[in-house]
């Protein structure tokens, strides 16, 4: 990834930051939850719910595989 494009990933996420959220992982899984934190490689969300209704604590996902992410509030 080209460090404009981290730059306005890391702009983005920071202010996203503690507000939740919905991402799609590889095309085939979507998730949302409260972004906790990231870096170059992984995000990580809290209070984690799938499309199917299964609940989780905690997801860390390779920022490769989210095709979407979106602010949900």
């Amino acid at each position: 990834m080209s460090e404009e494009k981290v730059a306005l990933l890391d702009k983005t996420l920071e202010k996203w930051k503690g507000k939740r959220v919905a991402l799609a992982v590889s095309g085939d899984h979507s998730f949302t939850g409260t972004l906790e934190e990231f870096d170059e490689e992984v995000i990580v969300l809290e209070n984690v719910a799938d499309v199917v209704g299964n609940r989780g604590k905690s997801l860390i996902v390779k920022i490769d595989d989210i095709n979407w992410i979106m602010l949900l509030e």
